[in-house]
Parts: C-alpha cells; sequence; structure tokens
C-alpha cells in the first residue's frame, strides 16, 4: 500500500506531533508499505528519518492512501490523487486555527482519532470517528533507577507561550512543597532518547495541569519510567484514557492546586501507593494503548 502523510502548511519540526507523524510512517513502512510524508519544509533533527520513508517537498504521487494531519492541510489533502483520504486528529487545534475551520474539517472527511475525549468531541458535532493510538515506545521508557532511591523532585512540562500548558501550577506546588524541579523543554530540550530515558529516571512524581491536548504523551513516558502521576480533571487534558483516580494516578479538580499540592506529597512520601498506582498504570498502558505496531496494524485495518 501506497500511503502519504500530508504536511502541507505546517512541515516537519522538533515537537512531538512530527515525531508520532514520524514514527508512524516508520512502522508503517517496517509492515512493507511505501510510506511518504509531504513536507515543503523539514527542519526535524530529534532522530535519523530511516530511509525507507521517502520525505517528499514538491509532487505528491498517485497513492492508495492520503492522511491529513492538521486542520489547515485538509482541504489540500480531498485534492490529492488517491483512493482513500482520512483525517488523523492528535488534538483540538483551536489553539492556533479557527474554531470554524477546525470543525468543518471534521466534516470533510473520515475521521481517526488518538483519545476517548476526541472521539466524543467529534460525536457532539455529528461526526463519527476510529479511536486510533499513537502507541507507546515500551522499549525506550522504563525504569533504570528504583524511584525510592531519587530524590524528591517534580517533574512537569514547560511551555513559554500556550497558556492551556499551566506550566506555572507545576511551579507553584514545587514552591509549596519545597521539593526540586525538572521540566521537559526547560531544563532538557531536543533530548536524545538516552537523555529523555534519563530525565524520567530523576523525578518521583510528574505533575500534569495541562488542559488542551489530543493525547497526552509526557505522563505515559514518566510513568513507564516509574513516576507517580498526579493529573488534572480537565475534560480536555488528554489523560482520561488512562489517568483512573486511585487507579493508576491521583486526579485533583482542574485549578485545585492545595489538593494537587496534597496528592504530590502524598505520592513522594508513600512508595507503597505510589508503586501501586505506578504498577497499575504500566499494565493499562501496555493493555490499552499499546505499542506503535499494534496501533498502525490496526489502522491498516480499518483504512
Amino acid at each position: 500500500m501506497r500511503i502519504v502523510f500530508n504536511l502541507y502548511n505546517t512541515g516537519l519540526g522538533n515537537n512531538g506531533g512530527s515525531r508520532t507523524i514520524i514514527k508512524c510512517a516508520e512502522i508503517l513502512s517496517s509492515l512493507g508499505n511505501k510510506v511518504y510524508i509531504y513536507s515543503p519544509v523539514n527542519k526535524y533533527s530529534w532522530h535519523k528519518i530511516h530511509k525507507d520513508v521517502t520525505i517528499l517537498k514538491n509532487k505528491i504521487p498517485k497513492c492508495d492512501v492520503a492522511i491529513a494531519t492538521t486542520p489547515k492541510n485538509v482541504d489540500h489533502t480531498l485534492h490529492i490523487d488517491a483512493k482513500k483520504k482520512i483525517y488523523y486528529i492528535r488534538g483540538y487545534e483551536t489553539f492556533w486555527c479557527p474554531k470554524k475551520l477546525v470543525h468543518d474539517g471534521y466534516k470533510k472527511i473520515r475521521c481517526i482519532v488518538n483519545s476517548e475525549w476526541l472521539q466524543k468531541k467529534l460525536l457532539s458535532l455529528g461526526v463519527k470517528s476510529n479511536i486510533i493510538y499513537p502507541g507507546l515506545d515500551f522499549d525506550l521508557f522504563r525504569i533504570m533507577i528504583d524511584p525510592v532511591k531519587r530524590f524528591d523532585t517534580i517533574g512537569g512540562l514547560f511551555h513559554k507561550t500556550l497558556k492551556t500548558k499551566n506550566h506555572k501550577h507545576v511551579e507553584k506546588v514545587a514552591s509549596i512543597l519545597n521539593d526540586g524541579l525538572l521540566m521537559l523543554n526547560r531544563d532538557i530540550s531536543s533530548p536524545s532518547p538516552d537523555e529523555l530515558l534519563s530525565f524520567y529516571n530523576k523525578i518521583k512524581v510528574w505533575m500534569a495541569p495541562t488542559e488542551l491536548e489530543g493525547l497526552h504523551n509526557p505522563p505515559m513516558e514518566a510513568s513507564l519510567c516509574g513516576c507517580g502521576l498526579v493529573a488534572t480533571n480537565h475534560n480536555m487534558s488528554g489523560m482520561s484514557d488512562y489517568a483512573l483516580h486511585l487507579e493508576t494516578a491521583l486526579v485533583y479538580p482542574s485549578g485545585d492546586l492545595k489538593l494537587a499540592s496534597e496528592y504530590v506529597s502524598t505520592l513522594i512520601k508513600d512508595h507503597g501507593l505510589r508503586e501501586e498506582l505506578n504498577n497499575n498504570m504500566i499494565e493499562l498502558l501496555r493493555s490499552k494503548i499499546g505499542t506503535r505496531k499494534e496501533n498502525m496494524k490496526k489502522l491498516l485495518e480499518i483504512i
């Protein structure tokens, strides 16, 4: 099968969205498909893209499946010479696109989403969709240092422009508790896989206050490395697929930093509870979110 991921109007860059597309393309290629990524601009450098994945800068060849990746390239995808056209929705992208453009895009093309909340959101707009998770790198993210032996350190995601990431909530909780703080994209940026593994293994508890994601990846990666998880219950946090209160995480009402502080403190001090929740989380991630290969096989089955 000839498959093209369309990045018209965006292009590849050093970000989680681009990495997901590249990883999906590499897996689909390993499963015997000819895979292209149409990206007139390519600034991605986090890892060397496998040679079997072709990066296109000009003309898109005739293919079996064309995959839109943002609201801004749905229309472009519809004009590609392809038997099937789908839209892989990995976030509610109103933070950079007009809401009308986002919603209209859902209604023009067959949709696949990466999380339960996005599926519900589309359904509320009268659009049916399938869930295909991007999958996780279980071989990469793992426990290297026993969490009990780690310093009392909180982890979180830093973002200097998007207010919905709420990185200041993590900073405030760390200040209240007087614990160490490490933040992805602040203390480490554009990390290699080994650097990211080492980073997560320095943290005891990951706090995730974000309020606008598709499927939020860093908490899952941190959990696979043994971190306890404290997460907001915001309905667009991208964590409802896996952050279950008192089962896999401690979940607090959005914006309640007093309770969030108590939960973080609990998981830093209570090694038994942190380990129990983390074990449950890893089991859920393996059974529900799955590997990249498992999910790309599901994608091939439905397209």
